[in-house]
């Protein structure tokens, strides 16, 4: 067996189960802090080892919303991981992007008008997950995760198992 790597290595396998590799919610805004970029890697690397099933991530903040959903998507297919849905999430606050943040081979022929609502696909993303099953973690804005679980309290307390802030 492999090392765990970080917070969500620690996480999935913690909640390994016979039901095969944890679902897992991941909410963050990639870009200007590194930190994100590296948890949207490590997220990608034990979804691709089956470690966990990375079931939705969720970009926001910065009043860019979509490029950070893009640049997620981006980051996520470098690594192989087309198979994981991007939704763009909540505005935040203003911040003015430098070049830099967004120059990565490929992000310039993501679609991000084509990238689905943040809120619809964390719904969809707790819906199929198993009861008590579901791993959530918050990297970014709370607002994504406080909008579902003001509109569908019941569904959030009978589908999460593990709720992880780091802000």
């Amino acid at each position: 067996r492999r090392p765990s790597h970080g917070l969500l290595g620690g996480l999935a396998s913690l909640f390994r189960s016979d039901r095969g590799p944890p679902p897992l919610v991941l909410v963050t805004d990639p870009g200007p802090d590194p930190d994100d970029v590296k948890a949207l890697l490590v997220a990608a690397i034990h979804h691709g080892e089956r470690q966990i099933n990375l079931r939705a991530v969720i970009a926001n903040g910065g009043q860019q919303p979509r490029k950070r959903a893009a640049l997620a998507r981006c980051i996520l297919d470098h690594l192989g991981s087309m198979d994981v849905p991007v939704g763009v999430g909540s505005a935040g606050k203003a911040y003015d992007a430098q070049p830099h943040e967004y120059a990565l081979v490929g992000y310039d022929r993501v679609d991000a008008h084509a990238l689905p609502d943040g809120y619809a696909l964390m719904l969809q993303a707790f819906k199929e997950s198993a009861n008590h099953s579901l791993l959530l973690v918050l990297i970014s804005s709370l607002r994504d995760f406080a909008d579902l679980l003001s509109r569908e309290p019941e569904l959030c307390i009978q589908k999460l198992d593990t709720v992880s802030v780091l802000t």
